[in-house]
Order: structure tokens, then sequence, then C-alpha cells
């Protein structure tokens, strides 16, 4: 198959954060996120952005290719976030572009914003394509959740991959039929229609077909139950929460100083 049919997907790559327990790395991308919106310069939003691009590289053994064919959306819809602050930020006028005007505040909140919406996703991403849905499921259950809704969650992850292979589907179907390329943006905006279309009405059959299965085992009859793959706590891996908020705190600091 194609690399981008994986793109949100889980791969066994025998990396570090592929042997993290499943809710440290989750506990880890709620401390980014909450980071990202302590911190007061576009310094240490690069920074963090940074650091997490070479932990997923490094620990977590993923591609660059595929690290950039996956968040290539979420990166231009960032870059349009930063410049819309760019010009809607109130502040000193830096200089005119027509009726435009930028603005000192704008110069500062548009990459805050930008990496605001891309570390966050990044980290999101890093914590789908190294966890397997299951063992978050199981973590989760452990951890005291409810294991109906824990299912949901690994429902959500399990579903994420298998949306993005129908729009794949039917982008090449489009694409044989010479409707994908060099087309105008009107008619893109149409293609997208029936992406969105063809994925809900599918969407809708895999999950009449998961609550009839379901059904047919009798999920949720038990109030508790038992895993095939029980997976482990190890105290080392805090060390990921824990360098994490060195940084933060790092960087806090660094702001404050400077």
């Amino acid at each position: 198959m194609a690399a981008n049919e994986h793109s949100l997907a889980f791969e066994e790559r025998g990396s570090y954060l592929n042997h993290l327990y499943p809710l440290v790395k989750l506990g880890w991308v709620v401390l980014v996120a909450i980071g990202l919106f302590v911190y007061r310069t576009p310094r240490s939003g690069a920074i963090m952005f940074f650091a997490i691009l070479l932990l997923a590289l490094i620990g977590g053994r993923i591609p660059f290719r595929h690290i950039l064919d996956s968040s290539r959306l979420i990166l231009g819809l960032g870059l349009v976030l930063m410049v819309f602050h760019f010009f809607a930020d109130p502040g000193q006028v830096v200089f005119n572009i027509g009726p435009l005007a930028l603005t000192n505040t704008g110069l500062l909140q548009g990459p805050i914003f930008f990496f605001r919406l891309s570390v966050v996703v990044l980290a999101s991403f890093l914590l789908i394509w190294t966890t397997d849905a299951r063992d978050l499921m199981v973590s989760l259950a452990k951890a005291g959740m409810p294991y109906r809704i824990a299912f949901t969650v690994f429902l959500a992850l399990r579903f994420l991959p298998l949306i993005q292979r129908e729009v794949d589907a039917v982008h090449d179907a489009h694409a044989i039929r010479g409707q994908a390329a060099h087309s105008s943006l009107m008619h893109r905006f149409k293609l997208w229609q029936r992406y969105v279309f063809t994925v809900l009405v599918n969407g809708l059959r895999k999950a009449e077909t998961t609550a009839t299965s379901l059904d047919c085992r009798a999920f949720g009859y038990a109030e508790t139950r038992t895993y095939l793959k029980e997976v482990f706590f190890k105290k080392v891996d805090v060390l990921l929460i824990l360098a994490t908020l060195l940084l933060s705190a790092a960087l806090i600091v660094w702001e404050r100083a400077f």
C-alpha cells in the first residue's frame, strides 16, 4: 500500500516511544498543549516544535517524509492562521499592503498561534503513530475509566486511518476520471463535498456494522472484562514527562529573563 494510506495509523517500529506506557504519552500530549498556552513568545513554540520533531525522528523512528505528508494540511492551516493574525490583531502599524495593515502585535501573535496549532497536532500525531489503540484502551480501563468509554476511544483511533483510506480511494477514483487534477478552485470545492458525503455514508455503515457486531458479542453485559494483551507501567516511562517539564520550565524562565 502507498505510504499515505498509513499516515495516521499505528506502526510497530521497535522505538523508544513504542514501548512507553500509553497513558504517559497521553499525559505528555496534554502537558505539551498546556505549555504552549503559557509561552509568551514564538521562540519558545519554535523550540518545542523542533524538540518534538526530533523526538519523532529519533525516539519514534518516524521517517521525515511520513511526518511531512501527514502534517502538510495542518501546517498550511497554521500558516493561514498566522497570516490572518498579522493583519487582524490591533497594534502599531508596521507597514501597509493595500488596504491591509500589518501590526507589531500581529507579527508577535501570528507565529505564536502557528506553533500552538502545529505543535499540538504534531504531538497528537506522534501519540497515534507510536501507540497501539488497544494498549491505550487497556491502560485507560486500568486507570479506572469504564471499559465502554475506553472502547469508544479505541474506535475513534481505529477509524482514523480507515477514514483517511476512504478519502484516498475517492481521490484516486476522481483522478482516474481526470476530475481531480488541474481543476478550478470551485471544482475542487465540489470534489471535497463529494469526499465528505462519501466518507460520512461509509462511516455510518461501518458504525452500524460495528454496533451489530458488539450486540452479537454481548458487549457491555459484564461489569468488568479481561484482556488478551496486558500493558504495564514502568518507572522509567516518566522520563519523558520529566524532560518535557524541565524544557517547559527552562523556556518560561528564559522568556521572563530576556
